[in-house]
């Protein structure tokens, strides 16, 4: 009974507040006068019984029979189907039985129905009269609620029912809930079954990047995300599906990009694009992906900058990581092995220094080599060997750093 009440007052947003005034053009609406507030006051209801709900989700649907339209009765429609979709999951020992898809059919229908109307014609409403009671309107149930409606529809998709709007039967208008839904759906691919939704993602992707009056970046930096999370968590390890997912993440990094004029947002942030880039690499898709080539590195004021960091340091830690399985192997000792790195970074140096960027290498070298040995920096090549022993990382900064330099 706790548990019902709290889950609908959470949902509803139902809160105690001064009544506000409708506009008096709504006065002569009866959707508006009459079944809304009979709506709203059968949801404000406690519903301790079987019966009370059945009588509460009755008269919920009637009021919505009576306004198939009006954006708020869909809502409170919508919110009444999806709790009796989870009383009727709960009561079948948290299996879904065809009943519970019913409800959870019809609460995405009247979600859609919600979404579809005007945003100034479903603004938040507040302190809204309901019999003896009042209370709140807002969008941000709907968005909870219709997150918990695309969560259903994708566990019943997994039980073999894939509802046509997931499965893209038709290609997603780039409006309605198609943002929300898409990182909803992202968000929640974790293992090689839920690659059903694939077709979802990259429709709505194709959509929001394509329509010229309504683009939105949330679908392809969505996308991204999810395929680089599902290959980095090693939820997918069939070679040709991991190549296929990365390089659909990095079309849609690629998109998101340009929609974004080149930068970084919440949804495909600075962090997860490396880590794409990373997996490129490891997995042999793009072994120089999100690296600067070198006849890049002394160009203008790169030397200093995050790229040649980052790029340099990798490196230094691949080529360690080269040097260490030849020593794995048995055809070069540790003293051989530290030669050839110093000769690698004396390299870096003398390129520096003949493009008069001496002083900035030097500091770049130091900051690589600092980064390598103390693991922020560490390529997938580097996976079971030890980094390079302390005497080596002592002797290189003190000999390739800028104390070498201001000398």
């Amino acid at each position: 009974m706790i548990g019902a009440v709290a889950y609908r007052l959470a949902a509803l947003c139902l809160l105690a507040a001064p009544l506000i005034g409708g506009a008096a053009q709504a006065e002569a609406d009866p959707c508006e006068t009459v079944h809304l507030p009979k709506a709203l006051e059968a949801s404000l209801r406690q519903t301790n019984t079987a019966e009370q709900f059945q009588q509460a989700l009755t008269e919920i649907d009637g009021q919505v029979s009576r306004c198939p339209d009006h954006p708020w009765l869909n809502m409170m429609g919508a919110l009444m189907d999806m709790r009796a979709y989870d009383v009727l999951v709960r009561g079948n020992n948290n299996q879904v039985n065809q009943s519970a898809v019913d409800y959870l059919i019809r609460a995405y229908g009247r979600s859609s129905k919600y979404i579809a109307v005007q945003s100034e014609d479903r603004q938040d409403r507040f302190g809204v009269q309901a019999g003896a009671q009042r209370g709140n309107l807002t969008y941000s149930a709907a968005a909870d609620n219709r997150k918990a409606i695309i969560t259903a529809l994708m566990q019943i998709a997994k039980l073999g029912t894939v509802h046509p709007y997931l499965a893209a039967e038709a290609p997603p208008a780039c409006n309605g809930w198609i943002a929300s839904d898409s990182q909803t759906v992202a968000y929640a691919m974790k293992t090689e079954a839920d690659l059903i939704f694939r077709p979802f993602l990259e429709a709505a992707a194709k959509s929001c990047s394509t329509d010229q009056t309504r683009k939105n970046d949330t679908p392809a930096g969505a996308l991204a995300y999810s395929y680089t999370n599902l290959v980095r968590t090693g939820a997918i390890t069939d070679p040709a599906q991991v190549r296929d997912l990365l390089l659909a993440a990095r079309a849609a990094r690629d998109t998101y990009f340009e929609m974004n004029h080149g930068q970084f947002g919440i949804l495909l942030s600075k962090i997860t694009s490396g880590e794409l880039d990373s997996q490129l690499r490891k997995h042999g898709v793009d072994p120089q992906a999100g690296l600067l080539p070198r006849d890049q590195w002394f160009a203008g004021k790169r030397m200093s900058g995050d790229e040649v960091n980052f790029t340099l340091a990798w490196t230094l830690s691949d080529t360690w990581a080269g040097l260490a399985a030849e020593m794995a192997a048995g055809t070069k000792t540790l003293a051989e092995a530290g030669t050839a790195y110093t000769n690698f970074v004396s390299g870096i140096v003398a390129e520096g220094r003949a493009a008069g960027l001496e002083a900035e290498t030097r500091a770049a070298i130091l900051f690589a080599l600092t980064n390598v040995q103390e693991s922020r920096t560490r390529a997938h090549t580097m996976d079971g060997y030890d980094l390079p022993p302390p005497w080596l990382f002592d002797m290189l900064k003190k000999v390739y750093g800028p104390q070498k330099a201001e000398e």
